[in-house]
């Protein structure tokens, strides 16, 4: 078990649990050490993997994400290159050093293939693979096969598909051992979603762009290859002014209570209209001893029939007031003025 919070696994351990006992599936790790503030996953044992044979490089993942703390302001401008909090963690990586050796660092990898008779090789293929964030090397002797880290904070989905068919070509090849993926997690996703503003009235960190519920299900459905893989979903808690975040959540939960309430209130006496209508038909099509039950229908139908429009009053005042308390909420946060909205990678 690591030492995060139960909760933060019990908010993740149900996507997880129902493939964790399929091949590659994600399930839960087990090794211990890991920082809190996090949603973990894994594929292959990559936590054991990385635990036993590269416990340096598991040791510099582990500070860097123990350091790792985003302001709420930079969730907010975000875009314009590389997000200045994800440069931030590749640097810290990269500051590392095994001895005088920048064990970390952007790494393009090439690999060739030759085909003859004994030494009459002839290059049948060079492919260059897409640049790793940050790729750490195996020891300072021999740099393959490395660990793979590649952070994935907002840009669109597809991303995360890159990234996994990378890490499967470079597992295959023996170029890397394990890769791992950092992206926005389940609980932050739900927090900040509909909340932060982009510059052109809309909102940023979007269902279709790269968060924990995008990158999962690929994984589970084969994503990556056979290369171990350990995936990192960052939480509410790492986030510096979260608070506030929380309180706008909460003020724009509270109004959505509000118009649900009065909605029901407004169906309810739609139904006790209906049926109260119904009476009145049925009391009106029977005999003429009926007059009397007919004119406490009509009677009753009248009282459902104000009871609705004070209903639709009271729908309209409540979406009136809900409409207030989300603006206000919004307003705490308005949009900056950034170069883009969306991260982008060269």
């Amino acid at each position: 078990m690591t030492d995060a919070p139960e909760e933060a696994a019990e908010l993740h351990g149900e996507q997880v649990a129902v493939a964790a006992t399929l091949p590659g599936g994600v399930g839960l790790p087990t090794i211990e050490g890991l920082p809190a503030g996090y949603a973990y996953g894994v594929t292959r044992y990559a936590d054991v993997i990385l635990e036993k044979a590269f416990p340096s490089r598991l040791a510099n993942l582990v500070a860097s994400l123990s350091g790792f703390a985003p302001t709420l302001d930079e969730l907010r401008a975000g875009g314009g290159g590389r997000t200045v909090f994800v440069a931030r963690f590749d640097e810290s990586l990269h500051g590392q050093l095994d001895g005088d050796l920048h064990v970390w660092g952007k790494r393009n990898i090439t690999i060739r293939k030759q085909i003859g008779f004994d030494d009459e090789l002839n290059e049948v293929a060079r492919v260059r693979g897409h640049e790793i964030d940050m790729f750490g090397v195996a020891s300072a002797d021999y740099p393959f096969p490395g660990i793979a880290v590649e952070m994935e904070w907002n840009n669109k989905d597809p991303f995360f598909d890159r990234d996994l068919n990378n890490f499967a070509a470079l597992h295959r090849e023996g170029a890397i051992a394990v890769g791992v993926i950092v992206t926005r997690g389940p609980e932050l996703q739900q927090l900040i979603s509909g909340i932060i503003r982009s510059r052109d009235g809309g909102f940023k960190y979007g269902q279709s762009s790269t968060h924990w519920h995008k990158l999962v299900p690929r994984v589970n459905l084969g994503g990556g290859g056979e290369c171990p893989l350990l995936l990192i979903g960052i939480e509410p808690d790492r986030v510096v002014g979260v608070e506030t975040l929380r309180e706008i959540r909460a003020a724009l939960t509270d109004a959505d209570l509000l118009v649900r309430q009065a909605r029901e209130l407004r169906d309810q006496a739609q139904q006790i209209r209906r049926d109260a209508g119904s009476a009145a038909r049925s009391i009106a099509t029977a005999t003429a001893a009926g007059f009397a039950g007919l004119a406490e229908a009509k009677a009753a139908r009248d009282a459902a029939e104000a009871a609705l429009v004070l209903a639709k009053e009271g729908l309209q005042l409540a979406e009136a007031e809900a409409k207030t308390v989300r603006s206000a909420a919004l307003d705490r946060l308005p949009p900056l003025a950034t170069a883009e909205d969306e991260d982008t990678e060269e």
